[in-house]
């Protein structure tokens, strides 16, 4: 049994070895957030963000006043229509009443941003409104 768990956990090493070296090049973005918002369960507080890959299936979101981070592994990835070409880099928020939650990530070199699923948290508060559309809010990132 330990055998197979060794085998295993080798066989992911070997494989994130081989695939870092074929990964893009780390992009990196900023954007000032002005109030706080929840990213994958977490509550993240307002203030100066850095976005950066880690890797082609880890993002790291970072405020850079508090050092307060956090990862997303294996985000979900979605592509802007080629009609409207290529998205510049921006931070989207979905808008409940006053609480934030981060909806999707466009670093601007390409078509493909990164999509967070509506959280446990945002459902609740869609069923609670009337109004079960959420304000969208759009942040430029530098």
């Amino acid at each position: 049994m330990k055998t197979n768990v060794y085998g295993a956990l080798m066989i992911l090493v070997l494989a994130l070895l081989v695939s870092v070296p074929m990964t893009q090049a780390q992009v990196r973005a900023r954007a000032e957030v002005g109030f706080d918002f929840s990213l994958d369960q977490k509550s993240m507080p307002a203030g100066a963000y850095e976005i950066s890959s880690v890797n082609s299936s880890v993002i790291a979101v970072r405020n850079l006043d508090t050092r307060q981070g956090q990862l997303v592994i294996e985000p979900m990835r979605v592509q802007a229509s080629q009609a409207a070409g290529i998205p510049h880099a921006k931070l989207v928020f979905r808008k409940y009443g006053d609480q934030y939650f981060l909806a999707q990530i466009w670093n601007g070199e390409s078509n493909i941003g990164i999509a967070f699923p509506e959280s446990k948290r945002e459902k609740e508060l869609q069923t609670a409104s009337n109004d079960h559309q959420p304000e969208i809010v759009v942040l430029a990132m530098k």
